[in-house]
């Protein structure tokens, strides 16, 4: 008797370690399943690429490998960079996501493969001016 109540006392303390263990364990599974299923956000710089096909609230952002990522933009907050002069700054930063302008975008990779974007930060504006005439690019010389 005296060693069946002695298997009575230490099998609820071996009962209430394994259910944490197994409680943990079974946390543990749940948590990183969880995580997995949500999307990771990233950060990657580039340059801005845009073409006739590019849709309205997609840019394409070509980064220093030349690995080319398309970026859905329209629920994004667009901001300038410290670094962009405020004499340069548009009213609406959107505007000054044109071609060649360098941008750090923090985004979500969907299930499908694309980025969307939460944040771009736009670190140097390219502006493209109207092309000069000969004329205007050397004035006092005869053409």
């Amino acid at each position: 008797m005296g060693a069946f109540s002695h298997s009575t006392f230490v099998f609820p303390h071996l009962t209430i370690a394994m259910t944490l263990r197994t409680l943990a364990a079974l946390s543990l599974t749940l948590g990183s399943s969880f995580a997995a299923f949500a999307g990771t956000p990233g950060i990657f710089q580039g340059q801005v690429y845009r073409d006739q096909k590019t849709a309205p609230g997609w840019i394409y952002v070509q980064g220093r490998n030349s690995l080319l990522r398309k970026v859905e933009i329209s629920r994004a907050r667009v901001v300038y960079a410290a670094s962009v002069p405020a004499a340069e700054r548009a009213a609406d930063p959107a505007l000054d996501l044109t071609q060649g302008a360098e941008v750090r975008v923090t985004a979500e990779q969907d299930g499908a493969g694309e980025w969307r974007a939460s944040r771009v930060e736009i670190i140097q504006i390219r502006r493209h001016s109207a092309p000069q005439s000969r004329a205007q690019a050397a004035p006092g010389k005869a053409l």
